[in-house]
């Protein structure tokens, strides 16, 4: 399951492309951005672009919290670069939220989309008519096999 946020269009040089706070919970697996460029840019550097992702306990307020990934990189034509941080069990039990920022030092013009957010575990049922896990599908099948294999060696 994703949450988060996206933008799309271009910023100036030096500024905030995108950024927001997502809550943390048992469930939540990482924190990630994703950045698109343009798709075609001739004659202008190569935009570089960094992903902040800071930890927030409850009632810390953003940009006081810990800083958790700092990661910067420049992004090629048409690219999409992912930043991702996966947490931890200390990460869940110290911050209640995570704030996402994403900031552009070269053309902003050239980020086409950003797209933010966390991944949350989903737990599944056992899946199956039978109920447990496949190993014991393949008992089952392995019993059948074998006494049907019994029954048509048999003497009339």
């Amino acid at each position: 399951m994703l949450l988060g946020g996206f933008a799309a269009g271009g910023v100036a040089a030096d500024t905030a492309v995108d950024n927001g706070t997502v809550e943390v919970t048992n469930d939540t697996d990482s924190a990630y951005a994703d950045v698109t460029a343009a798709p075609i840019y001739s004659g202008d550097p190569a935009p570089n672009v960094t992903v902040v992702v800071e930890g927030l306990p409850n009632g810390t307020d953003i940009g006081n919290g810990t800083e958790l990934l700092n990661e910067t990189r420049t992004l090629s034509s048409g690219s999409v670069e992912s930043y991702e941080y996966a947490l931890t069990d200390d990460d869940r039990g110290n911050y209640t939220r995570v704030h996402i920022s994403v900031t552009s030092s070269g053309d902003g013009s050239l980020i086409e989309a950003v797209d933010w957010g966390v991944i949350k575990r989903v737990s599944g049922g056992a899946g199956g008519g039978l109920g447990g896990t496949g190993a014991s599908t393949g008992l089952i099948v392995a019993a059948i096999a074998l006494l049907g294999a019994i029954y048509l060696s048999r003497e009339d």
